[in-house]
């Protein structure tokens, strides 16, 4: 089990962020050296040459007369002047190096994964904090494009590399739990917490009309099928069913007394959700109204308590997910257990799958009268065993994300984000000072962002070129 370091915070050597000194834009030319070299260096104390005696006056010349001529006596060589570049030189150029050397390392901390490069929106010192905690999971529509929720709001940014410009905002009027979805159509659904289904386009217009399906529960976000229908869990239990263009019935399309209190997955036209009578649900989608595949009596997709952990699918095509019972399980398609293994504490997290399919979850130890503890857990594809545990400096609820180059990414609730390899040695943490609790999402080529419990999104660079394309690598992912 590798070593996450010293259990409390300001350890020596970590990096601390003061967010409030964290600039809201990024420099379009970070690899040129700061400001301070423009300057020029002071110039190098000149030492005053000694004074170069008179030349003696030569002697009278005599007129001429038929002896031979007297030379006149030669004046004494001049002395050397003391060059002004001598000593003096040594601390200048020494001086000269040091700035180059500190505007090397200034360069260099731009680039290095791990350091945060902008705060939006910028908060002000000493005022209170205006938006409720940014938890959800953003949407990437572009290269470089993405939108998140913020309080009501749902934003749009690009992050160029000359740093992050807002693209538009919408409305939502209600403060929205959940996180916005993209569908294929290319059009962002938001569930409101004054019970509306929003949808816009990617310039931030609406696309149609926003719909009344009811307030909306804490741990879930819709989900959109193939076709553009979009899937919400039902506050008085159940799934409602808004349509590609905006039409909805208020009946339900699945029927069931219990919640479903969690953000499902949709994989080969079936929709696998938890609910809070602690079944994991198969729903066959495409008709009228939504029909189970799998049969409680036969405890099919049966766990030990209820489920708010959104499911992920291994290449295998088995549905993982974490129970409120301490238990990570493993369903085939046909709802019959594939495999159980417990792990001590609550995941509140949802599990990822690796491109070799191991399994990722984040775990919380509370206790009463007891520091909150948490790890980042990883379960062995083949044997389905704990490979290693990665100590966090607080619970973990963060759900993390994973890149192309195999980098786990994840926050904990001490402020820290994580950077771990597939081994689980650390590569970097970052204390950015605020509870993170959000999904990790990669926006862009070594772009990494989460959201923070102070209402802010931090944006900063990572080792990783996009999420991974393989295994289940992000929080929602669909299937490739």
């Amino acid at each position: 089990m590798p070593e996450s370091g010293d259990e409390e915070y300001g350890d020596e050597g970590e990096d601390i962020v003061d967010l409030e000194a964290v600039p809201n834009w990024v420099d379009a030319h970070p690899s040129e050296p700061p400001d301070t070299l423009e300057t020029a260096p002071p110039p190098a104390a000149v030492v005053p040459p000694r004074p170069v005696p008179a030349a003696p006056k030569p002697a009278p010349v005599p007129p001429r007369v038929p002896s031979p001529v007297v030379p006149a006596t030669p004046a004494p060589p001049r002395p050397t002047p003391v060059a002004s570049r001598s000593v003096p030189e040594e601390p200048a150029a020494q001086a000269v190096e040091e700035t180059a050397e500190s505007a090397a390392k200034a360069a260099a901390d731009k680039k290095a994964p791990g350091k945060p490069l902008w705060v939006w929106p910028k908060q002000i010192p000493g005022q209170p904090y205006s938006t409720a905690p940014v938890r959800c999971c953003p949407v990437l529509f572009g290269k470089t494009h993405f939108a998140a929720c913020f309080g009501s709001k749902l934003v749009a940014f690009d992050w160029k590399n000359s740093g992050l410009e807002v693209l538009w905002q919408y409305d939502c009027v209600g403060h929205v739990p959940g996180s916005p979805v993209l569908g294929n159509d290319g059009l962002i659904r938001v569930h409101s917490g004054d019970g509306w289904l929003h949808c816009v386009d990617q310039g931030g217009a609406r696309e149609w009309d926003p719909v009344p399906v009811g307030e909306p529960l804490g741990w879930a976000a819709p989900v959109v099928d193939a076709d553009g229908n979009a899937y919400i869990s039902s506050y008085g239990g159940g799934l409602l069913k808004v349509t590609a263009r905006g039409n909805f019935k208020n009946t339900p399309f699945f029927r069931t007394r219990q919640k479903f209190d969690s953000t499902g997955v949709i994989y080969q036209g079936v929709l696998y959700i938890g609910s809070e009578d602690a079944y994991v649900y198969a729903i066959e989608l495409g008709d009228e109204t939504g029909r189970s595949l799998w049969d409680q009596l036969d405890n099919c997709g049966k766990t030990d308590w209820f489920i708010n952990s959104a499911p992920a699918i291994t290449p295998e095509g088995i549905i993982v997910v974490a129970g409120r019972d301490e238990n990570l399980y493993g369903f085939h398609r046909d709802g019959k257990l594939a495999w159980k293994i417990h792990i001590p504490g609550q995941m509140l997290s949802s599990p990822l799958v690796g491109a070799n399919g191991d399994i990722f979850i984040g775990n919380s130890v509370l206790r009463v009268n007891q520091k909150d503890r948490g790890k980042m857990v990883c379960v062995d594809g083949s044997s389905h065993r704990v490979r290693w545990e990665y100590d966090a400096k607080g619970a973990v609820e963060s759900i993390p994300v994973i890149g192309d180059d195999d980098v786990l990414y994840f926050g904990d609730n001490a402020g820290y984000i994580h950077a771990l390899r597939p081994d689980g040695e650390s590569l970097w943490s970052t204390n950015v000072r605020s509870t993170v609790r959000s999904a990790g999402m990669i926006v862009g080529p070594n772009r990494l962002v989460f959201g923070t419990d102070n209402g802010t999104m931090i944006g900063m660079l990572c080792s990783s070129g996009g999420a991974s394309r393989k295994g289940w690598a992000k929080y929602m992912a669909k299937n490739r």
